[in-house]
């Protein structure tokens, strides 16, 4: 690592923690389905998936084609739900092959997959999207028992799943219960199974338990971020994953009255020893830190000064025992500066903040404090 001037820690230990402790939450009936679209949330779709499905996890959520490809390309036999549109014969063709359950909600899409299947010799599974109020993507709640009935009778595809998602919204998200529950009481009078049943998220997972039914998608909750204070409180302790490192790339002394970065954000009030990081925007450090970011030097949280720039990032060095080449923590594991916090003194969502961060800075994954494994993408492609 000594090459390297930022990389990311991803800690494989915590990562199992935290499934853990989503499945002490929801018990041993519910099946855990870990969201890990857009690349894991950043942490890196291969090595996550590898590491899960290594505790046990069956199934995985990704949002794009490419990233069930990948996992099929590493050779992983796990359950994949796809929530990508499929535009082509040949992508149609591709998903039952490789056994990607595709999530369907027009009818069309479920006849060209029941059409792909037939030649291949396997039925082709199929996860529902239900729209019970977001009102995205997904089959109309009201026409959904109809639907329902109509791809049952299709030959070659395999219902594995129905699922929906809450509004986030207190009133409304008790009408989305009902309308998903109604559904489901529906099916089952008329003979109907609808596989595994989902509507609780991270979200629903703290706060829903009446909402658990046969399958939870826990996303950001396994990497140990809360998103909100409500969720710190609930009683489900989580370890982050991720820590952001990056090296002291220069140091320098300014004088009272010297001002840095673009447009003179910051003048310094006395002398002050500056240390400039070579990371900014561009590696998901928010420009809104400006003048108000922290980072952690040798367990002390110091103050970054001055507009966060496309790869530069500065902070106060004065009275700090370092040299360029010192390693600090961007984004710390535990404490004020963590995921969670430094996206609220950005005003950003986590979520956010995590799927901001730059693909081609290293990732380093550890199991018991000791690196197993480095991700480096090739910038070239």
């Amino acid at each position: 690592m000594a090459e390297l001037g930022a990389w990311f820690e991803i800690d494989l230990d915590n990562l199992a923690f935290n499934l853990k402790t989503v499945r002490n939450r929801v018990g041993p009936g519910v099946e855990v389905m870990p969201v890990v679209k857009n690349d894991a949330y950043g942490h890196g779709l291969l090595p996550v998936v590898a590491a899960l499905a290594g505790e046990g996890i069956n199934w995985f959520m990704v949002a794009r084609t490419a990233e069930a490809l990948a996992i099929r390309g590493s050779g992983m036999a796990c359950g994949i739900m796809n929530m990508d549109a499929l535009y082509t014969d040949g992508q149609y063709q591709q998903a039952v092959v490789q056994d990607i359950s595709q999530v369907v909600y027009p009818v069309d899409s479920a006849g060209k997959l029941n059409a792909a299947a037939q030649p291949v010799g396997r039925k082709a599974g199929v996860f529902v999207k239900i729209d019970t109020g977001l009102r995205r993507v997904g089959v109309p709640h009201g026409e959904a028992v109809a639907f329902m009935e109509k791809i049952a009778a299709l030959p070659q595809l395999e219902i594995r799943g129905m699922f929906s998602t809450f509004m986030l919204h207190p009133e409304q998200d008790a009408d989305v219960l009902a309308r998903f529950r109604a559904i489901m009481d529906a099916l089952e009078k008329k003979g109907i199974n609808p596989g595994l049943c989902s509507l609780a998220a991270s979200h629903g997972i703290f706060h829903r338990p009446d909402a658990w039914l046969d399958m939870v998608r826990p996303a950001m909750t396994l990497f140990g971020v809360y998103l909100d204070h409500e969720d710190r409180s609930a009683g489900l302790a989580l370890r982050q994953a991720l820590c952001f490192k990056a090296r002291i790339e220069h140091l320098k002394w300014i004088e009272a009255g010297d001002s840095v970065t673009y447009f003179g954000r910051f003048t310094a009030p006395q002398r002050m020893r500056v240390g400039t990081l070579h990371v900014g925007f561009y590696d998901a450090v928010p420009r809104e830190l400006s003048n108000k970011g922290k980072i952690l030097v040798d367990g002390v949280v110091r103050p970054c000064i001055g507009s966060v720039s496309l790869n530069h990032y500065l902070f106060d060095a004065t009275d700090l025992n370092v040299q360029d080449g010192d390693v600090v923590e961007v984004y710390s594991r535990e404490g004020e500066n963590d995921v969670a916090g430094v996206s609220e003194t950005a005003g950003w969502m986590p979520y956010s903040l995590l799927n901001h961060l730059n693909p081609f800075i290293p990732r380093i994954y550890y199991r018991g404090k000791m690196p197993v494994a480095i991700l480096q993408r090739d910038i070239a492609g």
